[in-house]
């Protein structure tokens, strides 16, 4: 048992969560930032391109919510493996990972690409708006393969307990990512498309970061082959994709939504379009604090639970929501009460800042909660007990169209209040999952 892992089972919960959420933080701290650069850059191009950025991102969102299936399958696998002091079943569990990966991103390749146009052409968009989007998208699927593979690789390294290593690798990889922009969309000539090209630079420089550490941090004696046998489609590739399924599916479901929620949107122009695709950027802040104490929480569960000990399991995720909690409350206070120095960042236009931050003030008083549905979620998935998350998540996040369409098209309140709903639903997530966490039925969840 090497020192970081007895950390993680023996030593303090502070410490050990710590440890491992802090380098997760800083690393989606990264993405904030990329983010924040990319719709910077994208800005300066007008309204129409944030639009298409932002009807494109659910999209792309979708897809990136669709590579969870092997990844936290993988996560829940080798953080148990690992706790249990296997060194061959973790990188036997490493192997199937992969190569489950890379038979997975084809698969999504070849059923989503073909779906791409007539998706963007379903919304409603002005014609500007979804050429744009589509050939966005269009660059970011061409690269899709690297993509999954620095996720599979990032959630790999956190399984056995590496956070810092994922976050230096993310981060070197937005780094370039972010000098890539305006070099592609200006210098190029490329306009929004030259973003996605960045991307997909940036994601294959992180993928074969993230597998040659994979590689790296196995022990010497431990090898593999990235061949299948007669036993991997039923020992591997089926656990490793039913564990991971219900979260991918949550969050693919939440992109579809918000494609159709964008679909209402666009009813009331370009601006609340372009606002709400700032936001979520805006949005990254709090959540990505959330979901790098969620992935650490994951892994204290995981490997907690492969050693036996059920109860520090729990504790540790009662620490990382009380944490969480106080971080989101603070940018909650500031998102109600200063949302105009933020937007003023990003653009210049009047409509798109007036909607932006009545979107803000509106979704910072169900903030916490976001919180707690997104490390209740990395608790379930560290256990590997995915479907409750599953089972609450997606028709919470479901509700959202009949509502926003019920109030906006029927009832005629506006635009805010679609702003009403996602706070709402936020809120009555968040504590379902909780209420079903508390059962504890997830203690023991076998895998």
């Amino acid at each position: 048992m090497d020192k970081q892992q007895k950390r993680l089972i023996d030593g303090p919960l502070f410490g050990g969560l710590v440890s491992l959420a802090g380098p997760s933080i800083a690393s989606m701290m990264f993405t904030v930032v990329f983010e924040v650069v990319d719709m910077f850059w994208v800005g300066k191009l007008g309204a129409q391109p944030m639009a298409a950025l932002s009807a494109s991102s659910f999209y792309v969102w979708m897809l990136r919510g669709l590579a969870m299936a092997p990844a936290i399958g993988a996560l829940a696998r080798i953080s148990r493996r690992t706790g249990q002091g296997d060194s061959s079943a973790v990188a036997q569990a490493t192997a199937s990972a992969i190569l489950s990966t890379l038979l997975y991103s084809i698969a999504i390749i070849v059923i989503f690409g073909p779906l791409l146009s007539p998706v963007f052409h379903s919304l409603g968009l002005t014609p500007r708006v979804r050429i744009l989007a589509i050939e966005y998208a269009g660059v970011f699927i061409a690269g899709l393969l690297f993509v999954y593979l620095m996720v599979i690789g990032e959630h790999i390294l956190r399984g056995i307990g590496d956070t810092k290593t994922p976050m230096i690798i993310t981060g070197l990889s937005l780094a370039l990512n972010a000098v890539l922009d305006p070099i592609c969309i200006f210098i190029f000539d490329m306009g929004l498309k030259g973003a996605a090209y960045a991307t997909i630079i940036a994601q294959i420089m992180g993928a074969i970061g993230m597998l040659w550490m994979v590689k790296r941090k196995l022990p010497q004696t431990c090898h593999f082959k990235l061949i299948p046998s007669h036993k991997f489609w039923r020992n591997d590739l089926l656990p490793i994709l039913s564990i991971g399924a219900p979260v991918a599916l949550s969050h693919a479901m939440f992109s579809i939504i918000y494609l159709v929620l964008s679909g209402i949107i666009c009813r009331f122009g370009d601006a609340p379009l372009a606002a709400i695709g700032i936001a979520h950027r805006i949005e990254g802040l709090p959540y990505f604090l959330a979901l790098g104490f969620s992935m650490a929480t994951a892994t204290m569960v995981g490997q907690n639970l492969g050693a036996g000990h059920q109860d520090r399991a729990e504790k540790a995720v009662y620490l990382s929501l009380r944490m969480t909690s106080i971080g989101l409350f603070l940018l909650s206070i500031f998102f109600y009460f200063k949302p105009e120095l933020i937007y003023g960042l990003f653009t210049n236009d009047p409509d798109v800042i007036t909607h932006g931050i009545r979107y803000l003030k509106i979704i910072a008083i169900c903030e916490i909660f976001l919180g707690f549905e997104v490390i209740l979620e990395g608790a379930f998935s560290g256990a590997g007990d995915t479907r409750p998350p599953f089972l609450i998540i997606v028709p919470g996040t479901l509700l959202r169209i009949p509502l926003a369409y019920y109030l906006t098209i029927i009832a005629n309140m506006g635009v805010e209040a679609i702003w009403a709903v996602i706070a709402g639903t936020t809120a009555l997530k968040g504590t379902l999952l909780f209420i079903w966490f508390r059962r504890g039925q997830w203690k023991h969840k076998n895998i």
